[in-house]
């Protein structure tokens, strides 16, 4: 693979990611707030969005360990759709950080 089919491929994983992430959304959360199921954890006063979208993360990052060493148990469960899921949970933590702190998510780190 050339740097070209490269960058191909990473815009197509995006490309796909963002369509995952648009029919969830659609099923998760209502028009007016995308983020309405992460902040039932808040909401419930487990833990803030933020740590609860982290949790999703470390969910699919034990998955992705699993996978990576044994076949999965659920037949139409592949590796590619858990890497799209992470990817899309930290999409969404990025943009939730901004929207609630505009540049100030950067500035923190």
């Amino acid at each position: 693979m050339n740097r070209d089919e490269f960058m191909k491929a990473m815009g197509d994983n995006c490309d796909e990611a963002l369509h995952i992430v648009a029919a969830k959304n659609q099923d998760y959360a209502d028009g007016e707030d995308p983020f309405q199921n992460f902040r039932m954890v808040e909401d419930a006063g487990v833990m803030s969005v933020e740590k609860g979208l982290t949790v999703r993360m470390s969910d699919k990052m034990q998955r992705i360990f699993n996978l990576i060493d044994e076949e999965a148990a659920v037949e139409d469960e592949r590796i590619e759709d858990t890497l799209l899921d992470l990817m899309n949970y930290c999409n969404i933590l990025l943009t939730y950080l901004r929207d609630e702190n505009g540049s100030e998510v950067l500035a923190r780190q």
